[in-house]
């Protein structure tokens, strides 16, 4: 659980530090992970004034934000987060702050679906069955992030109204982008033999897979407190690959390769990781790989999946 109470208590504290590496002029964006840095990034046309809060090559469902992080908000003009569950943390900091910063929520600027739990995922301790939370990973369908790149773009155009016509034109050429890697896809579904999909740990793709028509199977919904599923739900996975007979088993980043494999193992198949973009490594971070990068290598992944 985050800790909301020292987290707040801090940032009162500190709001009125400085930090080494924030200077005061400029428009000092900080985005809270990935997804939410890229499209900053793009829209701004460099990282020069921008920070991102989760540490490249960490995972993102176990952060904990620092008295460092909370100092950055504050000082911020702009904060770029997800706006899911997960975000309490930054919703806390944010309502403790005299004079907050602006924000933007990239949930709030597309259609929204809620987890799903599926047959044969890993049942959730204490969950209820007709509560969902939404599905935060709005990022995973290109067209949901065309949409958050014009609507964040007119945004900060209203932030900073000097620079508003470099935003929009830096957007438009991350789209074109975009849409180029949306037809890849397009083009790679339906010339495949398959259409279903088998994760052997958390399924953070529901955008992903109902935007190109695919059905999936996995251990856990998206934003599950992941654990290692049961005999049970090994067994099933096992079964669906053999039944369906697919090529690979897929892993998310940063999830252990251990069940994948004994699911592929017993299949026959292989193990192949597929990037969800909520966060990089330290490699794909500094060397500056983009969502379009990153989700092109995904293409080669679902190429052997689905065939």
């Amino acid at each position: 659980m985050r800790k909301f109470i020292l987290a707040v208590t801090v940032v009162l504290f500190l709001c009125s530090c400085a930090i080494e590496g924030m200077e005061a002029d400029g428009f000092q964006v900080v985005a809270a992970d990935f997804p939410s840095y890229d499209a900053a990034r793009a829209v701004l046309g460099s990282s020069e004034n921008l920070v991102m809060l989760l540490p490249p090559g960490t995972e993102s469902h176990s952060y904990d934000p620092t008295p460092r992080d909370m100092v950055r908000i504050a000082e911020s003009r702009l904060v770029v987060y997800t706006g899911g569950p997960s975000d309490e943390w930054l919703r806390t900091i944010l309502s403790s702050l005299d004079e907050p910063p602006a924000s933007f929520a990239l949930t709030e600027q597309v259609e929204l679906l809620h987890e799903e739990h599926r047959e044969g995922m890993e049942e959730e301790e204490n969950h209820d069955h007709n509560v969902h939370e939404i599905d935060e990973h709005v990022w995973t369908s290109p067209r949901n992030e065309i949409q958050i790149i014009r609507s964040l773009a007119a945004y900060m155009g209203t932030l900073n109204s000097a620079d508003a016509a470099l935003y929009e034109r830096n957007a438009e050429e991350y789209i074109k982008r975009i849409e180029a890697l949306d037809n890849e896809i397009q083009s790679v579904v339906s010339s495949a033999d398959k259409s279903t999909l088998i994760f052997a740990s958390r399924f953070p793709l529901l955008y992903f897979v109902r935007e190109y028509g695919l059905e999936y199977y996995a251990a856990f919904p998206g934003c599950a407190e992941e654990s290692e599923p049961s005999a049970r739900t090994v067994a099933f996975l096992i079964d669906k690959a053999k039944e369906l007979d697919v090529s690979c088993i897929l892993n998310i980043e940063f999830s252990s390769p251990m069940i994948a494999t004994v699911i592929a193992d017993e299949a026959g198949c292989g193990v192949e990781v597929f990037n969800t973009l909520h966060n990089v490594t330290a490699a794909d971070f500094y060397s500056g790989k983009d969502y379009v990068d990153l989700m092109e290598e995904n293409i080669a992944v679902l190429q052997e999946a689905l065939n």
